[in-house]
């Protein structure tokens, strides 16, 4: 088959890892792989490491443009007329939004949607999440088949018209990464912190500065843990536009000795076995890779009980899930782990063994190839 997968961004976030790893495994399995995706970044960079062919569009922005969006539109188009795939895998809402239009006027007649979070789950206004839930379900229309990654999604869009027929729930899953041993991570991040480890417990978290993974309230709630353990570090990998906010925020709350922000660092995962505790406070969340991450590495994790993450954690057996948006709910979940060290192996050694058996990437690319090659829903 000759795949063409269609993603909004060249970054390297959860989606275009995914997207990374279905072209990976499809051009492993013998078919034709090419990759569309918005301007220059790490997913293009590693693509081009794994001699996959890609085609930038660089006008193809997240955020609505009018007119780029409409050149955007059209080099979809020349694309796909171009390359004319038996699939077309279209990944992030614009991506999906534009391409899938395109994949009908041009009879594509695999048109594969994967949802990566809907935009409408985010805190917004009314007036905006109209027009987001209307695109969302046009973008779903076009689509011959839609994935969900988690099965909460299934049943909040089951009740859409004529869709409900096209819904798959495929977990993502990843292969067992590679970690650097505890002494050897710590030795490496602390080359790339401005504070001392020493003699410190390290809560760590891979997130995106943005507001959508909520880390003001981890700070909230770090404000008053440090109280009960000052040689609490919050060691937060990865970049983005919040980071003035935080800088801000941590300065104020007087924290500039427990809180590093150490920016992007590539193979972040690769890390993980530095951190004591893995926290997620996320307002928005799909099913997040970094968690699949923190199991594998055997980490006790406090996370948010929002998205699909209910679906990787259970609650006081696998984590602990609090609320989003409660700075006391995390205090009080962080401050029982850290004085209870049998739960945390007990929670750890729960999550390695529900990851392994069902978010692993033999399962996931099996149930996706399925779809590339069924005759079913339209």
């Amino acid at each position: 088959m000759k795949i063409l997968y269609l993603i909004t961004k060249s970054n390297w976030g959860g989606a275009q890892r995914h997207v990374f790893d279905l072209a990976v495994q499809s051009k492993k399995a013998g078919h034709e792989v090419i990759v569309a995706l918005g301007g220059e970044g790490i997913l293009r960079d590693r693509l081009r490491e794994e001699s996959i062919s890609t085609r930038p569009i660089q006008e193809m922005w997240r955020d609505i443009h009018l007119s780029k969006d409409i050149i955007s539109l059209g080099k979809i188009f020349n694309v796909i007329r171009e390359e004319r795939p038996d699939v077309l895998h279209l990944h992030s809402a614009k991506a999906a939004g534009l391409g899938s239009l395109v994949g009908r006027l041009l009879g594509i007649k695999k048109i594969i949607y994967t949802v990566h979070g809907f935009a409408y789950n985010e805190d917004r206004p009314l007036y905006q999440k109209l027009p987001i839930i209307f695109f969302s379900w046009l973008t779903m229309l076009f689509s011959t088949h839609v994935i969900l990654l988690y099965e909460k999604e299934r049943k909040q869009t089951s009740h859409f018209p004529y869709i409900s027929h096209k819904l798959f729930v495929i977990n993502p899953g990843i292969a067992t990464p590679k970690f650097f041993a505890i002494g050897s991570a710590l030795q490496l991040l602390q080359a790339k912190s401005p504070l001392s480890f020493d003699k410190r417990i390290i809560i760590g978290t891979i997130a995106e500065l943005h507001p959508n993974k909520g880390l003001v309230y981890a700070l909230e709630a770090l404000e008053k843990l440090v109280l009960r353990f000052p040689s609490l570090l919050f060691f937060v990998i990865g970049e983005g536009d919040q980071r003035n906010a935080l800088e801000t925020m941590i300065k104020e709350k007087n924290l500039e000795k427990n809180v590093v922000l150490a920016g992007y660092i590539a193979g972040a995962a690769e890390y993980l076995k530095a951190f004591s505790l893995f926290l997620l406070p996320s307002v928005k969340e799909g099913l997040p890779y970094c968690l699949l991450e923190a199991g594998y590495a055997h980490l006790p994790v406090v996370a948010t009980s929002v998205g699909g993450i209910p679906e990787i954690i259970e609650d006081m057996k696998s984590g602990i899930l609090v609320q989003s948006k409660k700075p006391d709910e995390l205090f009080h979940a962080l401050e029982f782990l850290l004085k209870h060290k049998n739960i945390q192996r007990e929670y750890a050694r729960n999550l390695e063994e529900k990851i392994r058996r069902v978010f692993n990437q033999e399962r996931m690319f099996a149930a996706t190839l399925a779809l590339y090659t069924s005759s079913t829903p339209q």
